[in-house]
């Protein structure tokens, strides 16, 4: 129990190609709200969004909410990078820096992946690279793949 079996490099990208298209796939509220996972390595992923006027809040920044979820999005993906499903538990957010137009874009990545629970950093930087938001999460995790649909 809580044992990882490590997978071959066609293992690997098959897993990967499959969580692109579960993090991706319509009707899921990060897809409504424009978030799109966009690269899954082992540890890592990297997501993008339009900013829109939806993703907005009143003082005509992007929501924290919204950088949020584009995090929570991120470590999602990489924390069941290696084979397993997984939880958010906790999330600690630093606000940098507001989004106001064009794409914001989330990275995660391993500070430790354990075989019940994860830690990882995120972040969420604008077009022109400035620190938008950034965040520790920590997640439950689940060995095991996801039964094929």
């Amino acid at each position: 129990m809580g044992e990882r079996r490590q997978m071959n490099g066609q293992e690997k990208e098959r897993w990967y190609r499959m969580l692109l298209e579960r993090a991706n796939r319509a009707g899921t509220f990060s897809h409504s709200a424009g978030i799109r996972i966009t690269e899954v390595g082992d540890g890592w992923a990297k997501g993008e969004m339009e900013i829109t006027d939806r993703s907005m809040n009143p003082l005509g920044i992007v929501h924290g909410g919204v950088m949020c979820t584009m995090m929570d999005q991120v470590t999602g993906a990489a924390s069941c990078s290696q084979g397993s499903t997984c939880r958010t538990v906790n999330c600690e957010v630093r606000f940098m820096a507001p989004g106001v137009a064009g794409k914001l874009y989330a990275y995660a990545e391993a500070i430790r992946m354990g075989g019940r629970m994860a830690v990882i950093r995120a972040e969420v930087r604008d077009d022109d690279g400035v620190l938008c938001a950034e965040g520790t999460y920590t997640l439950r995790l689940k060995q095991g793949f996801f039964v094929e649909e």
